[in-house]
């Protein structure tokens, strides 16, 4: 029994790994090194660059709409190529040009076909896997997204040499590659599952969700903030570092510290709180991080921010979808995290935004900004737990015999779309293991 359930990562499913790999691989090639090809090479001011990352983040809003439509119609394997092959283009493009406009057309294009691209990618390995090798296949599909977030760091680091264009040549090289596995290798259907589309009326039910709803509503401020990283510290490097490329070894650097220590993360403190107090404190975790860029005068510092950082961010994301999927109903799961990636989107778009123009300002108010920010989210996230209806509704999901079982559990999470949702939680518990009582 054990063989045959291995033998269920076998084939198509080792091609959908082989995709994560290849499009963390690419998108990161370009990640950390965008802010700065913008601002050097490309002469944009911050705001500019904050529009630019702001598109890409409200594009893949729109493909992942397009995406779930054109899945059930075209099939998984073609809709992953087809989002491969948009984002291909755009990633192309960024290389070619460099007035703001041409560039924007190109965030827009890029963040599209990755919102094409990466939802399909999830629902094809959670229809392939079958049950029982659910969390295996989630587990390992974290596995080789930190792997190839950790290469493209160290491909920027040791090969790019020259102009930084280059980066986005070899992404869309990458995007292509991945296109042609998909088409080739994945098939379209879902196994041996039916695809039924989701109807239009499930969303309306989902909106009658408050405690759903109010949930979203804060985790677009804990969005903006947690968006900040990724715009100020790739520019704090251009100001502070001799070769600015060598920050893409931060992402490398946090990538391995999620792999050594989610595992531990999960266990000692996630699984032992109450989901909006380890929520609570990896906002305050996070907005201690991106604060303390204030302080960087070398490349151990950005090193050491992002580390504070990345530790707020192994609370916040496993926790974020573990609440998500506590909230929604196990036949309309898959609406819920729709409406939720939407929610992260919005407040990452509007976090790049604002971030830009803080930045702009310069001086001490962008990083005593965001560490405020991160106080009083800190405050109002556990405020939330006061509130009745959604306490209740957490507590109610923990006890029920209907929670989605569907849902991706992951030990180890990818850096990006993460999905690790709760099974249970106790009350506020450190370092031991209460045993759980009967009502």
């Amino acid at each position: 029994m054990e063989v045959t359930n291995k033998s269920k990562l076998n084939g198509p499913m080792r091609f959908l790994l082989l995709g994560v790999l290849l499009s963390h691989l690419g998108t990161y090639m370009v990640t950390p090194m965008l802010p700065i090809t913008l601002k050097m090479d490309a002469g944009l001011t911050l705001v500019q660059i904050g529009a630019i990352l702001a598109a890409i983040a409200i594009s893949f809003q729109f493909g992942s709409i397009i995406g779930g439509v054109l899945a059930d119609r075209l099939g998984r394997g073609v809709v992953i190529g087809l989002g491969a092959i948009i984002a291909a283009g755009g990633f192309i493009g960024f290389g070619f040009f460099e007035g703001f406009t041409w560039l924007l057309v190109m965030a827009v294009i890029t963040g599209l076909g990755n919102g094409i691209n990466a939802p399909s990618t999830k629902a094809a390995i959670a229809a392939l896997a079958s049950t029982e090798n659910r969390t295996t296949a989630f587990s390992m599909r974290g596995i080789a997204a930190n792997i190839g977030v950790g290469s493209a760091g160290l491909i920027i680091f040791f090969l790019i040499t020259g102009s930084t264009k280059i980066i986005f040549w070899i992404a869309g090289i990458i995007y292509i590659i991945l296109a042609l596995v998909s088409w080739f290798f994945i098939p379209n259907r879902c196994g041996e599952a039916p695809c039924p589309p989701v109807p239009i009326k499930s969303y309306g039910e989902v909106l009658k969700n408050k405690p759903f709803l109010v949930f979203g509503g804060v985790s677009i401020l804990i969005w903006a903030l947690y968006a900040q990283l990724s715009l100020a510290l790739p520019l704090v490097a251009t100001e502070i570092l001799p070769d600015p490329k060598n920050v893409a070894l931060v992402w490398t650097i946090n990538s391995a510290i999620v792999i050594l220590f989610q595992r531990a993360v999960t266990k000692y403190f996630i699984n032992r709180l109450h989901p909006l107090t380890a929520l609570a404190i990896g906002v305050l975790v996070v907005g201690i991080g991106v604060g303390s860029l204030y302080f960087s005068s070398s490349f151990i510092h950005l090193v050491f921010s992002g580390a504070i950082f990345v530790f707020g961010e192994m609370m916040i994301l496993p926790t974020v979808d573990s609440t998500v999927s506590q909230l929604s109903k196990a036949q309309l799961i898959g609406v819920f995290f729709a409406l939720a990636n939407v929610v992260s989107g919005l407040g990452e778009a509007a976090g790049k935004s604002v971030g830009s123009r803080l930045l702009e300002v310069g001086s001490v108010t962008p990083w005593l900004t965001y560490a405020l920010t991160g106080v009083s989210l800190f405050f109002i996230v556990l405020l939330l737990k006061r509130w009745n209806p959604l306490n209740r509704s957490l507590i109610d999901a923990a006890k029920s015999e209907d929670k989605p079982e569907s849902a991706p559990r992951v030990p180890i999470i990818p850096s990006q779309n993460r999905s690790h949702p709760y099974n249970d939680w106790v009350p506020e518990i450190f370092f031991r293991r209460k045993p759980h009582t009967e009502n």
